[in-house]
Formats: C-alpha cells, structure tokens, sequence
C-alpha cells in the first residue's frame, strides 16, 4: 500500500504529463477555429467589434466560452477584448494563439480553487476526462493511446473527431471553478486515508498490480497504461462523500494548474 500513498504525487504526476499537453491546446482551439471564420469571412477585419467577435464565438456552440461568459463575465469580456484586437490584424495565427494563452490563463488563474469544488462539479470534470480517454481507446491503437497520454492530442490520427470531448473538458472545469468560488467549501487536499481508499476501488474496478505499478512509475511503454488510467478516473469517481471530493478535487488541481 506505501506505493499507492506515493500516488498522492506518482499518479497526479502522470494525469498532469498528460493535461498539460491537452488542456491548453483544448482550451484555445475553439477560439482559433471560430475565430478564423470571422477573420476569414470580414471584407475589412479592422471594422470589427467585440460584440461581433463575443456573437461569432457564441453561435459556433463553444461549451468553453459558454461556461466562462456564464461563471466569469468579467474575464470572459477582457478575452473577447484581447481577442478582437488580434482579429483586426487579420492574422489568423495571431488570433489562435491569443485565444489558446487567454483561456489557458484563466484555467491557471482559477486553478487553486478546484480544492474547494462540490463533488458534483468535480465529478462533471473527472467524467469528461474519463469520456475522453474512453473515446481515443475506441478509436486508436494501444499504441497510439501511450503516445496520446504522453503526447496530447498531436498524436492521434484524427484530432477533429475529438474537438467536442476537449471542448466540455474546458468547459466542465470552468463550471468546477464557478462553483468553487460561489460555494463556500472547505479546502481540502486527499490524505493518505483518501488514497488507502482509492487503492481499494482502483482494485475493484478491476485494476491490478502491474497496472498499479505501471501508473505509479508513470510507465508509457506499459501496453495497458491507457485501460489502467481508466480505471483509475472510474475508481476515483466511485467514491462517496468528503473522501471522494478530496481525491477529485487533488487530481483536477494537479491537471488544471499546469
């Protein structure tokens, strides 16, 4: 069991390796993207307003910004704002990037909130997690999922297919950091209570040894890494109460703030 109380820090290691290379990319891509066709479409793009900008980026069903115009307006206003400002240029690139470190900041901005989440809200944003890693194991290779946790989604074969998993990923933690901060929670980091517990459910989702071992040593040539990440979200969506939410809200802070 001293291993799994290791994985306080081994397994958060691994699931931020792993967010850090998503998160970021998912975070600013639907800016890029809908964005893109407003530059592309604008005869003059210098005429253009942040109500047009903010309009585009709504009708285009971001979840993203959704979620970040409904739980931090203010933010959400000075994004639309930087934004704009790019998209007059016309360069598209500039507008990617500019949305991609914009959104990326504010995830880090509220990163240290997530310990006070409900359980609710962290269970949303573990889900989304577990969604997405559930659908590149339906649709790529053992191998190509390894290079997928070590790599982020430039390893798939076909990124656009994963755009909506990515987009409520962004959004269901920008909810977690809303209802963080509304709430009125205790923080609360797991203890190694919480871990003994996610020890045991990790087992009874059928997880074994050498998964165990292959995620605390952050193994990415392990064959199984990728059904074993599974089952650790699915272990520490099992759990109940305060313990649950600890052990939630630990694994969303070390992916989130990154």
């Amino acid at each position: 069991m001293s291993r799994w109380k290791g994985l306080g820090v081994a397994a958060i290691a691994a699931l931020s390796f792993v967010a850090v290379k998503l998160l970021p990319w998912a975070f600013g891509f639907a800016g890029g993207k809908y964005l893109y066709q407003t530059v592309a479409g604008s005869p003059d793009p210098q005429t253009l307003t942040a109500a047009q900008v903010s309009e585009q980026i709504q009708s285009q069903g971001s979840q993203i910004f959704k979620a970040i115009k409904q739980e931090f307006p203010d933010d959400y206003d000075a994004v639309v704002e930087k934004i704009t400002a790019v998209a007059r240029l016309g360069n598209v690139e500039q507008v990617r990037n500019t949305s991609k470190l914009a959104v990326a900041g504010l995830r880090q901005k509220y990163a240290s909130l997530l310990s006070s989440a409900p359980d609710s809200k962290a269970a949303e944003a573990l889900a989304a997690q577990l969604a997405m890693l559930n659908h590149v194991m339906a649709r790529e290779t053992a191998a190509t999922c390894n290079n997928y946790l070590r790599q982020g989604p430039g390893a798939l074969s076909a990124t656009q297919v994963f755009l909506t998993d990515m987009d409520k990923i962004g959004a269901t933690l920008f909810h977690a950091f809303g209802a963080a901060r509304n709430g009125g929670l205790p923080a609360a980091a797991a203890n190694d209570e919480d871990w003994s517990l996610l020890a045991d459910a990790f087992t009874n989702a059928g997880g074994t040894a050498a998964e165990m071992n292959a995620i605390a040593n952050i193994t990415p040539e392990f064959e199984g890494l990728c059904p074993a990440v599974a089952k650790l979200y699915t272990a520490a969506l099992s759990l109940q109460g305060e313990p649950g939410r600890h052990i939630k809200t630990t694994l969303l802070y070390e992916i989130a703030r990154n």
